[in-house]
């Protein structure tokens, strides 16, 4: 009965050992697979990121092509949303379009007359943006010219011309009716620099603009009266802005006196001489360049 019980408890082990390795083998496997998967997931992301950081930055299209003499057609494309559009001619006011989540804007702009700049910045949702730049010329219709405080303003156009109007600054509009295919209208200007816009209105009711700083000085003035002697002239010159020189003609002798530190204010006393030959011109010029009337006088002692 032992032998038999020693037998069958051999038997046991024996049975016992295969199967255990089986159980490893199995189980290494598994983990093996499992972490196959991992390094394949890890890759792919890996792959993945990668590309992603790749991925090609694309900004606003800008394009400019002229309507018409006058008219600019500007348009704007991307595979985006456009966020905004931004232009101005030369150094003035910025214009700005809403891009209200498109992808394609047009926008038809007056071209000024002359020779002007046109600068574009289109902007897209990500803050991706470029800047455009192109020059326009066109024929000047409108040409204002300054005399002192005075500004004139002509025009020619082969359709006749209803009205015009102007504006200084952001101050109402002023019109003046025209009904002419030329314009030839002088008007003040207020003192100091200021921002002027034309708008000429023709029987179409098209319009033509033109929009310009300008800057308001006054004419020197001169004063020349006798003493109380009757034997001198006294002289006074003055200038809101600040007087540059004085040219006297004296007896028909010129002489060119400079004025020193830009003064508003100069006086002056001039002998007169026996006989019928005291002829005094004046003309004086201040800082801005702007003459004054000549002032003319004669006197005898």
């Amino acid at each position: 009965m032992n032998q038999i019980l020693a037998t069958s408890n051999t038997n046991t082990k024996k049975k016992g050992g295969p199967a255990d390795i089986k159980t490893v083998v199995r189980v290494f496997a598994i983990i093996m697979i499992i972490f196959g998967i991992c390094m394949i997931g890890t890759g792919s992301y890996a792959i993945y990121k990668d590309s992603e950081s790749k991925t090609e930055i694309t900004k606003p299209v800008i394009t400019e092509s002229l309507k018409d003499d006058t008219t600019v057609l500007l348009t704007v494309t991307h595979d985006k949303a456009i966020d905004k559009i931004e232009y101005r001619w030369n150094d003035g006011e910025v214009q700005t379009i809403t891009g209200n989540g498109r992808k394609y804007i047009e926008q038809e702009i007056e071209i000024p007359g002359g020779t002007n700049t046109l600068n574009v910045t289109a902007i897209d949702v990500d803050g991706q943006e470029i800047y455009t730049d192109k020059e326009y010329t066109t024929e000047e219709v409108i040409n204002l010219s300054v005399s002192g405080n005075k500004l004139k303003i002509q025009a020619e156009n082969e359709t006749e011309i209803s009205y015009m109007t102007y504006r200084w600054d952001e101050e109402e509009e002023q019109r003046i009716d025209i009904n002419s295919t030329t314009v030839d209208q002088e008007i003040d200007i207020p003192m100091g620099e200021h921002d002027l816009t034309v708008i000429l209105v023709d029987v179409n009711n098209e319009t033509i603009t033109k929009e310009q700083k300008v800057k308001g000085v006054t004419k020197p003035t001169i004063t020349v009266e006798l003493d109380e002697t009757k034997e001198n002239y006294i002289i006074t010159i003055t200038d809101d802005t600040g007087l540059e020189k004085v040219d006297f003609l004296i007896r028909g002798e010129e002489k060119t006196v400079t004025v020193e530190d830009g003064k508003t204010e100069l006086k002056y006393k001039l002998g007169l001489k026996e006989g019928n030959d005291n002829v005094l011109e004046i003309t004086a010029y201040n800082v801005d360049g702007i003459a004054s009337d000549t002032k003319k006088v004669k006197a005898s002692k």
